[in-house]
């Protein structure tokens, strides 16, 4: 099992969901981004939790992607 290190956490809340972006660093040294979107279902009820994972060599194309689709909105 890879051992991580968190380097920085940003959050942003949206009423029931809260985004959190985490940038990492494995043992390895390799740097990334994980975003994880928690998700407020009801009372009594565990937050559903959905995540990804970009390394950097992926964030450019991603990001322009994410440009697109708000451009199609």
């Amino acid at each position: 099992m890879v051992e991580e290190q968190k380097q920085k956490q940003y959050t942003l809340k949206f009423g029931k969901r809260t985004f959190f972006f985490d940038i990492k660093e494995a043992t390895n040294g390799t740097k990334y981004l994980r975003v994880t979107e928690s998700l407020f279902v009801k009372e009594g009820e565990p937050r559903r939790r959905n995540t990804i994972t970009l390394f950097k060599e992926d964030l450019k194309e991603f990001a322009k992607k994410l440009k697109e689709q708000e451009e199609s909105l």
